[in-house]
């Protein structure tokens, strides 16, 4: 059986049409058909049908038509009535919206490399529609939907143009063209395609009257000009040029990042309820479900959100905020720059201030509908930052606290949860434990008291039975009521956690002893979750018993698996592990363990680092004292992906080790992640871990420590624009790297600190540090150092308008950069360069230093620098009088700063407006 939604509602089953007349059923079929496979709640299809005329009886003349709906479709198992609403069941295919979808994810994934291919599915994709969605059914809850599969048609039209105009099959679309883009007058990317197909095929005339009569429209209904790809089309048909049309604008990115769903859910039904009406509501809905520990919010939050997740077509954000873990609770600013990441925002452009990035997220989130899962919230202040501003978006945030200032201030409905009843939590374990249970089975009534009807526990003790072997079942029961006394907190007014603790020991103690002392190492562990390389070096085992082990703790669910692919215990589950270890491994022992996991960080990170730049300044590692296993970092973007996954846990590596008083490992890390630091412009993780290993390398009198520290703490506070913390540790580190005779890192602190004098405006003492940092480079033969310090020399002397002096040290970088082949020093004297023949009156001459600056900037990804070199481009052009051209980088430029730099994009707009 076929559906058709895309035009008039059509059903085909094989040569026939099944009938669905009136518009009572039509109406229940659509809705039905717009959230198949999901339940659609009573009281949305009573409104949606009648409206404020529904009646008492409403749910009753409802369910009459769904049994017509049945008979109408020919089988009574294609809707199903549940408890959260009715739901009709759809196969993989059998919904032209779907297939449609499908193709076009199919036809994009073959664009760039079998375009013949690409065109063919598209066109089979645009072939299904034969009239507007859901045509006929005027439903306000349909009318998003409806609108949505428009666009993505129109995407997909100008797509398949795309592809066919790179085909060179110029003519063969106009007609095309032409009809869609009357249909559409202001889509600019249509005519721009029009425009170009009639000028491959010789109708030059032609495209341009185009031109004139969209401009024509845009002036009369927007009150614009056409953008710049309209505009340079035009220049490049009037010239007689070869035209490129400008790639698509990226997708926005559809974040996916809701854990797995927990399997056989039992229970919930009324707070299931309460959730779905949360995604009625036309405002912004926020909910927040509480509970004691292991009560099951965090399965519930998953599992509901993994049923409604189609409801949310641009996406899902999750967050564990660990606000009851041994961890410190995750601060909102870490929340939002990660929720941007997700969003697909560039690491470079995410502000630092706390307001800017929440005020980031809401307009990233504008005009967007997407779920946001906040779990384990332990304040409200936690929480309030990460809310967003617009209607579309829904919040459900899990703590164990009731959360009263976010329900009375900023209206959220609070949804407690109860542990599962006596009957639910056997159904949950008789699901769980499969066939090892019989009907009257004894173990069933011990395991849910000693459990205290908590899902975590059930599923874990469940588990436990699983692997028992059936003629030892007996004995379990046996075991847990000699228990009884140590499970004192299955009264109501208990400790839950005590519960817990007590199932974990049932299935600790089912472990072999490799993977029980895995576990234990799990509460060593200083990070949030870890790796499979991680836990090798904390048991000083190979990866590969550490991978087995790792798969039986997941088997008896003592470890989760992260959608990165990494582990991570439960916050009870961590805390038990930490007390076991502490019981049974002796504190030579654990300390052991520390040391080898901090090797294991610093000689990861030393070899990330050197993938990333090869030219950064050395630092010393200390040797390992076993053999490790370390990951394969090849390359730069190896080594980003590397330090994303595992950056807070080198954060909280830096404070195991201050805390376990090892000054050299903790400096060493902090002195390679610096370098890391500024990609995500990490402040807070920066300053706090120098500052701590600061502390500890003084305590323990390592020179050398010192000096790194501070040097780091220097850049740290410079781009904090704390000037005078950062000349201070500057100044003392350069007093210690003399002391102990360390030519090069004393030649980048000098460096360093020049450029804090420079942003000081004091260039008399920048120039006086950049020379000595120059002659210490050469000392110490690195000329890449050497080329950073000519350059930032010619900057100086350029904004002393000692215009030959900077000439003369910026061409000395630039030769020493060449023969080491090193790009990223080089955009930045290429930059200087421009600035230079710009303020000495050669324009032209600046435009070409400012566009190999741009090119090298696009190679590396750095949007916040590519920006700036658009805007100074811009300068350059309006210098030699070309002011379109200027205007177009200037408006590439505004784009490019979004919200980074107000002081820039304030200055760009201002020449944009005269």
């Amino acid at each position: 059986m076929e559906f058709e939604v895309l035009g008039t509602m059509r059903i085909r089953n094989g040569s026939s049409h099944a009938t669905v007349d009136g518009r009572i059923q039509r109406t229940l079929l659509g809705l039905l058909l717009a959230r198949a496979n999901t339940p659609v709640p009573v009281d949305v299809l009573v409104e949606a049908i009648w409206g404020e005329s529904s009646g008492a009886r409403a749910s009753q003349r409802l369910q009459v038509h769904v049994h017509r709906l049945r008979k109408a479709l020919g089988s009574a198992s294609r809707i199903d009535h549940e408890p959260q609403g009715y739901q009709l069941r759809l196969w993989p295919g059998e919904l032209d919206a779907e297939r449609f979808e499908t193709l076009l994810d199919e036809a994009a994934e073959l664009a760039g490399q079998a375009p013949e291919e690409c065109a063919r599915l598209s066109r089979k994709a645009l072939e299904l529609w034969h009239g507007r969605p859901y045509e006929g059914l005027d439903i306000p809850l349909l009318a998003d939907e409806a609108e949505r599969l428009t666009n993505r048609r129109l995407t997909a039209c100008e797509d398949l143009y795309r592809v066919e105009l790179s085909r060179g099959r110029h003519t063969a679309i106009i007609g095309e063209l032409i009809e869609l883009a009357k249909e559409n007058p202001l889509r600019e990317q249509l005519h721009a395609q029009l425009m170009t197909a009639l000028y491959g095929s010789g109708r030059q005339a032609e495209a341009l009257r185009v031109y004139r009569d969209v401009r024509r429209h845009l002036i009369d209904e927007l009150g614009l000009e056409p953008g710049p790809e309209l505009r340079a089309i035009e220049q490049q048909v009037l010239t007689g040029e070869p035209i490129e049309l400008a790639e698509p604008e990226p997708r926005p990115v559809r974040p996916a990042q809701l854990p797995h769903n927990v399997r056989s859910f039992i229970g919930r039904d009324t707070a299931l309820v309460e959730l779905d009406e949360l995604v009625e509501t036309d405002g912004a809905g926020i909910a927040v479900l509480t509970g004691t520990a292991g009560v099951g919010k965090t399965a519930l939050a998953v599992h509901w959100a993994h049923r409604v997740r189609e409801r949310f077509p641009d996406g899902q954000l999750y967050v564990d905020l660990r606000g009851y873990g041994p961890e410190q609770p995750v601060p909102p600013t870490e929340v939002l720059a990660g929720f941007l990441r997700g969003l697909g925002v560039d690491t470079g452009s995410i502000p630092q201030d706390a307001a800017e990035l929440a005020g980031r997220l809401r307009t990233a989130l504008a005009g967007r509908r997407i779920l946001l899962v906040l779990d384990n919230a332990r304040t409200v202040e936690q929480v309030r930052p990460l809310l967003p501003g617009v209607a579309a978006c829904v919040v459900l945030v899990t703590s164990r606290d009731a959360m009263t200032g976010l329900v009375a201030r900023d209206g959220a409905r609070r949804i407690e949860l109860a542990r599962l009843s006596t009957v639910e939590s056997e159904r949950l374990v008789r699901r769980l434990a499969e066939d090892r249970l019989t009907e009257d089975s004894s173990i069933l009534g011990v395991v849910v008291q000693r459990c205290a009807r908590l899902p975590l526990a059930l599923r874990i003790a469940a588990e436990l039975i699983n692997i028992q072997p059936a003629n030892q079942l007996a004995e379990l029961v046996a075991e847990l009521a000699d228990e009884q006394t140590s499970l004192d907190m299955l009264d109501v007014d208990g400790d839950p956690q005590t519960a817990v603790r007590a199932v974990f020991s049932w299935s600790y103690h089912q472990l072999a002893p490799a993977a029980a002392r895995i576990f234990r190492l799990c509460g060593l562990h200083p990070g949030q979750d870890f790796d499979v390389f991680d836990l090798a070096a904390l048991a000083g085992s190979t990866v590969r018993a550490t991978r087995q082990a790792l798969r039986s703790l997941q088997a008896a669910n003592l470890l989760d698996r992260t959608a990165q692919g990494r582990y991570q215990p439960h916050d009870l589950l961590r805390a038990y592990a930490a007390e076991l270890v502490a019981e049974t491994d002796s504190a030579e022992e654990r300390t052991a363990a520390i040391t080898r996991l901090l090797e294991y960080y610093l000689h990861s990170l030393a070899a990330a680092r050197l993938a990333f730049n090869p030219h950064s300044l050395a630092v010393p590692c200390t040797p390992a004292t076993t053999r490790l296993e370390l990951p394969t970092i090849a390359d730069r973007t190896g080594a980003l992906n590397w330090y994303a996954a595992e950056r807070d846990s080198l954060v909280a590596a830096v404070r195991a080790a201050v805390q376990h008083g090892q000054h050299a490992p903790a400096w060493q890390l902090c002195t390679m992640l610096v370098g890391f630091f500024y990609l995500d412009n990490y402040w807070d993780g920066w300053v706090s871990t120098h500052r701590a290993a600061l502390e500890l390398a003084e305590r323990a009198d390592d020179r050398a420590g010192q000096a790194y520290l501070l040097g780091g703490l220097g850049n740290a506070y410079d781009e904090l624009r704390e000037y005078e913390e950062s000349v201070a540790c500057h100044e003392r580190a350069a007093e210690l790297f003399d002391e102990i005779g360390h030519e090069h890192g004393a030649a980048w602190n000098a460096n360093n600190l020049g450029v804090v004098y420079d942003t000081l405006g004091r260039y008399a003492e920048a120039i006086r540090c950049y020379r000595r940092a120059l002659g210490l480079f050469q000392e110490a033969n690195d000329p890449s150092g050497a080329s950073i310090s000519l350059n930032n020399l010619g900057d100086v002397y350029r904004i002393l308008r000692s215009f030959d002096e900077s000439a003369k040290h910026l061409r000395q970088a630039l030769e020493l950069q060449r023969a080491e082949g090193t790009g990223d020093a080089q955009r930045f004297t290429c930059r200087t360069l421009g600035d230079l023949h710009l303020d000495s009156g050669r324009p032209t001459q600046a435009i070409n230093w400012y566009q190999r600056a741009l090119e090298i900037s696009l190679e590396l990804g750095e949007r916040f620098r590519s920006a700036s070199m658009l805007a100074r481009l811009g300068d350059a052009h309006a210098a030699v009088g070309d002011n379109a051209t200027a205007r177009d980088y200037w408006w590439q430029a505004l784009n490019g700063f979004g919200d980074l730099d107000g002081a820039r994009t304030a200055e760009l707009r201002e020449k944009l407006d005269t």
